[in-house]
């Protein structure tokens, strides 16, 4: 069961390696209101650190990153703070994928091919408890 959510903006935590795609999404959510961008990572390690320091409400989580599978991080997050969602956000997904997610206590999969839109709905989604699992191909 997951804590609820303080009052005002989402507070996300980026967990992405590829520079090009962190500034993106920085630039995306500089202009939504109720989402802030309170901090990015490039590793686990750095985003278990940042977890435990912020305590964001959702983490976006990459799947690959340079010190391990992101799905094995989730535990790891969520230990660090037991109220805080992790999304992840791949490139590719399929049900094996989605299940070992939600074993691992994830509350959602969204494809890095999909709309900026269905991102920032599927944050507030999981901030507000939903769970997410996007795995359709996009098209």
């Amino acid at each position: 069961m997951s804590t609820p959510r303080s009052v005002g903006p989402i507070r996300l935590l980026l967990v992405e390696d590829h520079s090009m795609v962190a500034m993106a999404l920085d630039s995306a959510f500089a202009s939504v209101e109720d989402i802030e961008l309170i901090g990015q990572a490039t590793s686990i390690r750095q985003a278990v650190d940042d977890v435990g320091t912020h305590r964001p409400d959702v983490v976006l989580l990459d799947r690959r990153l340079p010190d391990g599978d992101g799905i094995a991080a989730i535990s790891r997050l969520r230990d660090q703070a037991p109220g805080t969602r992790v999304l992840v956000f791949t490139g590719a997904a399929d049900r094996d994928l989605s299940r070992r997610v939600a074993d691992a206590g994830g509350a959602g999969v969204l494809l890095k091919a999909g709309l900026l839109t269905d991102l920032l709905d599927t944050i507030r989604r999981v901030a507000a408890g939903q769970t997410v699992f996007d795995i359709d191909s996009p098209g």
